[in-house]
């Protein structure tokens, strides 16, 4: 496990944890998407390795607010922008122009992935992005509250049970309802080995607060993608799941704007196929690596 500092002086340095595989070279750079932790990227990363890159390290990171990362407190803390920014100081502290890195980002954390990639194009070798949250900004003088569906989001996130007698009673909630009835075995035990936090009277408790994850939902306004996606030099993967929450024609102006990307498609997954298919997700990074990191 690491600990990385971000942010920038005493009172706004934030705090973010990394789950590390170890290995050679700059780190691979994994990003969760938003209410999830590091830990659901152990499957499809173990998937990656058997399929090629055993030798490389990883880290997979806990977004502010996620995991066993940093918990700043209100909204302004969890627009789009910090979280890419966040990322760009991981990419700072992890990997030079000498030896450039891949970025590797899931929903949120693609959208952040991409924007990282873009502010920091000499450090990026490539970025893979798995159902990246692709959406065109708010129009002047618009609700941004309800933006991108964001305060439909929202308030589902803040109706969330976050307190649970045990183990066993959190993942029988969970597996009760989408999207965790649809994840591997092995992606949920990750989910929650690393989601969730056991109290001193032995409940569990979500370490994602509903109110953080809302928070999170509504910073979305706060990235408009579409100016910086010109500006990423390296080579560029969308995974894209059978059902994908990704509107086509928003997909088919990345590609536009970007031009040269890589669509890879895993059948019978929705927008969480991380985690309900990480073996051929694993596979496909392992693939789109090894291109992009000469290997």
């Amino acid at each position: 496990m690491r600990t990385i500092t971000v942010g920038g002086g005493e009172h706004d340095a934030l705090r973010l944890r990394a789950l590390e595989w170890p290995g050679s070279g700059p780190p691979l750079l994994l990003l969760h998407a938003t209410s999830f932790c590091a830990e659901v990227w152990g499957p499809a990363w173990g998937a990656a390795r058997a399929a090629g890159l055993a030798a490389r390290r990883a880290l997979a990171i806990d977004q502010r607010g996620h995991g066993r990362s940093g918990t700043p407190s209100g909204p302004s803390a969890y627009a789009w922008t910090q979280v890419a920014a966040d990322l760009v100081a991981v990419l700072a502290a992890e990997s030079t122009a000498e030896e450039p890195t891949l970025l590797v980002g899931h929903s949120s954390g693609g959208t952040a992935a991409l924007a990282a990639a873009a502010t920091c194009p000499d450090r990026v070798a490539g970025v893979a992005v798995v159902e990246p949250v692709l959406f065109e900004p708010p129009a002047p003088g618009a609700d941004v509250d309800s933006f991108a569906g964001s305060r439909l989001f929202a308030e589902r996130a803040r109706k969330r049970r976050a307190r649970f007698e045990d183990r066993a009673a959190a993942q029988a909630a969970l597996q009760s309802r989408f999207p965790y009835s649809g994840f591997a075995a092995s992606a949920l035990e990750a989910y929650l080995d690393g989601g969730f936090e056991v109290t001193e009277e032995g409940e569990w408790v979500l370490r994602c607060a509903p109110e953080t994850e809302a928070w999170a939902y509504q910073g979305a306004s706060a990235l408009d993608l579409w100016p910086l996606i010109p500006r990423i030099e390296a080579p560029v993967q969308v995974i894209a799941a059978e059902h994908s929450a990704m509107p086509p024609p928003l997909l088919d102006r990345l590609r536009r704007c970007r031009g040269g990307v890589r669509v890879d498609q895993v059948a019978g997954t929705t927008h969480f196929a991380v985690m309900e298919r990480p073996e051929p997700v694993g596979a496909l990074l392992a693939d789109f690596a090894r291109e992009a990191l000469h290997f």
